[in-house]
This record gives C-alpha cells, sequence and structure tokens, in this order.
C-alpha cells in the first residue's frame, strides 16, 4: 500500500525493560551492543551504522510481545509483524535478524529500522559542542531543545528522527543517547486491532481519535493481512506442565493448597495454577532482572484490583513483584515495577521459564 501526504504520527512508548538496553553500576541505559566512534574527541557513536550482529540480552526475549522499541530509534518485530509491515508497508523498513548476546543463536525477533527521517527538534545555540565534530555534549529535550514535536505529519508511517536527545543535562556519556520513534496513529490502531502487543502512543499526542479516512485504512489494511491476524498460537501440553514440575522441583501436587488457592481468591484453578500453588517457598526465578525474584509462601501471595485479577507470588530486594494471569489457560506472567506502578507482560505463559 502506497504511502499518501499528511498521513499523521505520533511517537510512541513501551516498557522501560528493553531488550538492547541495561543498566549497570557504572551507567544507567546502557546498550548491548556497540556502535562505531566516529569522533575520538567526545567519542560520539555512528547512530546511523547499525552493530552486526545485533545482539538481544539474555532473558530479556519477552514472550507475548510482538513489538517493542529498540535501541536509536529502531523497532524489534515479529515474525508476523514482519509480513505485515511487508505487505501494508514496502521499503519503509530494513530488516537485521537479531541475536542472543555474545552467541550465534538466532533469536524470533527481527529488527526493523525506519529507511526514513524526520526532523523534530533543534537544540538550543547556547548548548556546548564538540570541537571536532560539533555534536552537542548534552541535548536532554525538556531544557537544551528549541522546539519538540511528539506529533507530526508526513508521508510514511514509520519514520525516526534524525536528531538526538540525552537523559543526562549535562554530559550524554553519562547515560546514553535516544531517538524518537514515530508511527501513525493509523497503524497503531491497527496493531491494537490483530492484537500486536507492546507499543502504545504518546498519552500527550494531540491525535485522539481517528479520522473517517483513517478508519477505513485500517478497515481495507486488516482484509489484506486477514490471513496473519491469528498466525500465533499458544499450546498448552501436558510435557510442558511436566517440565515445569521438574524445573521447580515439585513431585506431588497437593490438593489442601489448590482448594486454599480457590478459596483465597474466589477462582477455578487450572492444571497450571495447580503446579504453581506447589511450589516451594523460597525458590527462586531469574528473568535477567538485577535481583531475582523469591517465591513466598501461598498465604502470602496477593491479588490486584485491576480488571484483569493477577496474582503476585514473588518479590525481589527491591518492592517489585513477579504475578501470573490465574484465568488465562497459559498462566502469562507480568512484572510488576512499585516505582511506575506499571504491569509488564514478560512470558506469554509462565510454563515459558522452563525454556531458557
Amino acid at each position: 500500500m502506497m504511502g499518501s501526504q499528511n498521513i499523521r504520527l505520533s511517537t510512541i512508548c513501551c516498557s522501560d525493560r528493553r531488550m538492547d538496553i541495561l543498566d549497570t553500576n557504572c551507567m544507567l541505559d546502557t546498550p548491548i551492543n556497540k556502535y562505531e566512534i566516529v569522533c575520538e574527541e567526545c567519542k560520539f557513536p555512528n547512530i546511523d551504522k547499525i552493530p552486526e550482529p545485533y545482539y538481544i540480552a539474555k532473558n530479556r526475549n519477552f514472550s507475548g510481545i510482538e513489538i517493542i522499541e529498540a535501541d536509536l530509534g529502531n523497532l524489534f518485530i515479529s515474525d508476523r509483524l514482519k509480513q505485515v509491515f511487508d505487505i501494508l508497508l514496502p521499503n519503509q523498513c530494513s530488516y537485521r535478524k537479531t541475536f542472543v548476546e555474545g552467541s550465534t543463536i538466532t533469536t524470533k525477533w527481527w529488527l526493523a529500522i525506519p529507511n526514513n527521517l524526520v526532523l523534530n527538534g533543534e537544540v538550543k545555540k547556547s548548548v556546548k559542542r564538540c570541537i571536532n565534530c560539533n555534536q552537542p555534549l548534552y541535548a536532554h529535550p525538556g531544557s537544551q531543545y528549541e522546539f519538540w514535536e511528539n506529533d507530526i505529519e508526513n508521508s510514511f508511517d514509520i519514520i525516526k528522527s534524525i536528531n538526538w536527545y540525552s537523559t543526562d543535562d549535562k554530559d550524554w556519556k553519562k547515560s546514553w543517547i535516544g531517538r524518537d520513534l514515530f508511527l501513525s496513529v493509523r497503524l497503531i490502531s491497527l496493531l491494537k486491532k490483530i492484537g500486536a502487543k507492546g507499543i502504545y502512543q504518546n498519552a500527550f499526542s494531540k491525535y485522539k481519535q481517528l479520522t473517517k479516512t483513517e478508519k477505513l485504512w485500517v478497515e481495507l489494511s486488516l482484509s489484506n493481512i486477514s490471513m496473519l491476524k491469528n498466525n500465533i498460537k499458544n499450546e498448552v501440553t501436558i510435557e510442558a506442565i511436566n517440565n515445569f514440575k521438574t524445573a521447580f522441583s515439585i513431585v506431588e501436587v497437593s490438593n489442601l493448597k489448590v482448594e486454599y488457592f480457590e478459596k483465597k481468591f474466589k477462582i477455578i484453578v487450572n492444571e497450571i495454577t495447580k503446579s504453581i500453588c506447589n511450589i516451594k517457598k523460597g525458590q527462586q526465578i531469574n528473568i535477567g532482572f538485577e535481583s531475582p525474584f523469591v517465591i513466598e509462601k501461598i498465604e502470602n501471595w496477593k491479588s490486584t484490583k485491576t480488571k484483569t485479577k493477577l496474582i503476585a507470588f514473588a518479590f525481589d530486594n527491591f518492592g517489585n513483584s513477579l504475578l501470573f494471569d490465574p484465568k488465562d489457560k497459559n498462566c502469562s506472567l507480568y512484572y510488576y515495577d512499585h516505582e511506575t506502578m506499571i504491569y509488564d507482560l514478560v512470558q506469554s505463559s509462565i510454563l515459558n521459564l522452563t525454556d531458557e
């Protein structure tokens, strides 16, 4: 489908837990991929040259998610979404395979690199620049930019910014740099329609509703990709449940714990939940965060007050928790960040923990 003039786009947001960015003791937002240095004076990287191979951090290969931001204005997308993009947005992105960090093992994710660029902000002239390459030494979007646009109109559905920004307002090297990624509001709507989770429109966007033309594009696009809509299936097998029991040393299922769970949370358990109820207190779950999560005894498990009732059953040293959805046949696994108060889906099934 060809692009047209006056396509409305907004910046997107996603979880702070990124697949190619880690926090270290030395620096926040540390990229795991090494970029070519183009200036020896200020050490500024070549932000347009994609490192190869392109790595994803270990234990960050989230299930249940099909699209999420990658470093410097790029995207990680699933096989299904690559097919969607190929049909609806031909030539708007280039694609690279991705690999598990430090290995030659390919992941299920494609790195989608927007082919089109836009200037959505301009650094103030008063900001100090490198004497060699003239790049800003810092570029905080709040106080050090003349202007900053989160909504634009263009002739493409996916674009990234030419300009970059820094988290630190004194020295970009103390954190890292970023570039904005824009998706058309019609494409964001389409992703919701086909159940592709992982990103959402900037909350401060002025584009709150689709126009009639945009709605028509979504309808036509759904027709064009109808054969791909249900391409993802999650099967619960006896083998997967047995592997889960083995991984967590579950020898037998206690009906007393199952009955206690059902009475406390007023939920009829499925086969996976029966197994979860019988994981011994003190066992650890490591999903790649700074601290492992320790499973609490069932009496201390808590349910959320959200529309989808989640059960918190494991906690880390910082007050964050892991939760599962007992009404989901796959028992999807979530992470709760107590600072942002955001629930992130980290696995489409808790059974996937045994894949690591």
